[in-house]
Formats: structure tokens, sequence, C-alpha cells
């Protein structure tokens, strides 16, 4: 079992089953939680992928996004790793739409051992090149992992809700 899915399943595992974690749980907080520094460095990560994608920053994306990448997008096309997601990139460039806004409303964590999920809503509006915007929003799951205490963005699942 490939160490990711052997993390997560342990996880699981743990939570099912340990009274005393599962005693930890409160109303807002879904599991255990990283510190406060790693959440900061998790959220700056997540913005900064979103950013490199629709700005083509392919050598900025490389240095989050490892060469292991899983990515189900919100188009419900194939799943991508990463030489496709940095395939897509170049494709997007070429219609000039750039970023008017980036939300994330809401955000939830948790962590186990080094892999952070990352349970998240995301308002995204782009504005082409004529000034028309176009909005999505969506669901989103993000998987990052720690390797030689660096994070890296592993993993997303992404959907879309009615605007």
């Amino acid at each position: 079992m490939r160490p990711l899915l052997r993390n997560l399943f342990a996880a699981a595992v743990v939570t099912l089953v340990d009274p005393a974690v599962r005693g930890q749980l409160s109303a807002q907080q879904f599991g255990p939680q990283p510190t406060p520094a790693a959440r900061q460095e998790l959220l700056r990560l997540r913005e900064a992928a979103w950013r490199t994608f629709f700005a083509n920053d392919q050598a900025g994306f490389k240095r989050i996004v490892p060469g292991e990448l899983l990515a189900m997008g919100w188009d419900g096309g194939p799943w991508q790793d990463r030489a496709q997601i940095l395939a897509g990139m170049t494709e997007f460039a070429t219609g000039g739409q750039v970023i008017d806004t980036l939300e994330f409303p809401r955000t939830e964590f948790q962590q186990y051992g080094d892999a952070v999920i990352l349970y998240t809503t995301f308002r995204l509006v782009l504005k082409s090149p004529d000034g028309k915007r176009s909005e999505t929003k969506g669901r989103g799951t993000e998987v990052f992992v720690r390797r030689a205490g660096q994070w890296a963005h592993t993993a997303w699942h992404l959907d879309t809700v009615a605007n």
C-alpha cells in the first residue's frame, strides 16, 4: 500500500476506533488539527497553487505540486497527473483569462501524521480580455504531505455548486 494511502487508512481506523480521539472532537473541530503555523503555511501553499495554475506559472506550480499529483477537476473529466495539469495550464493561458477574485469562504483541516486534508469551499471569478467575468463556486478536498519539513500539495478533488 502506498505511504499516503496507508497514512490515510490508519488515520481513519484510529479516528473510528480510538475513543480518546473521538472524545476530542467538537462541533467546530473535525479531527486532529495542524498547528497554527502549519495552518498558515498550508493556506499560503493552497492559494499559491491556485494562483500559479491560473497564471500559467509552471515553475512556481512545480515547487508546490510534486510529480505524483492526482487531481480531479470540477468539470468531471478524467483524473489527471501533474504533466496533464501543466498542459492544461498552458491551454488555459491561451484564452487570456486572469483571476479577478479568489476566495475560500470555509476551510476545515484534519491532520494525520505528515498528511493534512483540507476541506474547502471556493469562489473564483475569472476575467476575460474583453472584461467579461465568469464565476465558479465549488467545494474541494485537498491533500498536503510533509516531507523533510516541507509541505507539498499532492492531490485534490473539486466540484462545482450552483451560483
